[in-house]
């Protein structure tokens, strides 16, 4: 086996951990909070903030792993031409990266915080609501960025 298939292995288990975990996360403190149970939705978010480190750990694979891909097969950085499948990738993966890094990461913290105070106060419920609608954009966002750039390298269109 060629040296480049472990880093494709780690590639693709690092895409799969980290959009699996995304979507496994969300379902979770969802149903958490369709309980109703301050108690399970704060453990719920409590866990999802350590298992998101996970989740990063997942995707800053992906992103190494596809760089030494790169290097190991010769391939053009950042060029449209010819092949656009690589150069979507490359973009919108980098995209979702940051974006999962930057603003999916501390929203997970600070959903864990409220969610551990139990919406003691008015304005940490609506606090706690207004991050829980960005953390669910920003997520399908990044969600729907890696099953694109699955389907692409997938499908190499």
């Amino acid at each position: 086996m060629r040296l480049w298939g472990i880093w494709l292995f780690l590639h693709l288990i690092g895409v799969v951990i980290w959009l699996g975990g995304m979507f496994i996360l969300t379902v979770w403190t969802s149903r958490a909070r369709a309980t109703g149970q301050q108690d399970l939705i704060a453990f719920a978010y409590a866990t999802q903030r350590v298992l998101y480190r996970v989740v990063a750990v997942a995707a800053a694979v992906t992103v190494a792993a596809g760089a030494i891909l790169m290097i190991a097969t010769g391939r053009p950085w950042f060029r449209p031409f010819p092949e656009h499948w690589l150069f979507q990738m490359q973009a919108l993966g980098l995209i979702a990266f940051l974006a999962t890094l930057f603003f999916v990461l501390p929203t997970a913290g600070a959903l864990a915080d409220l969610a551990e105070r139990g919406g003691e106060l008015e304005s940490d419920k609506a606090k706690f609501t207004a991050k829980l609608k960005q953390q669910a954009i920003v997520g399908s966002l990044v969600g729907a960025l890696l099953i694109y750039v699955v389907l692409i390298g997938a499908l190499r269109i």
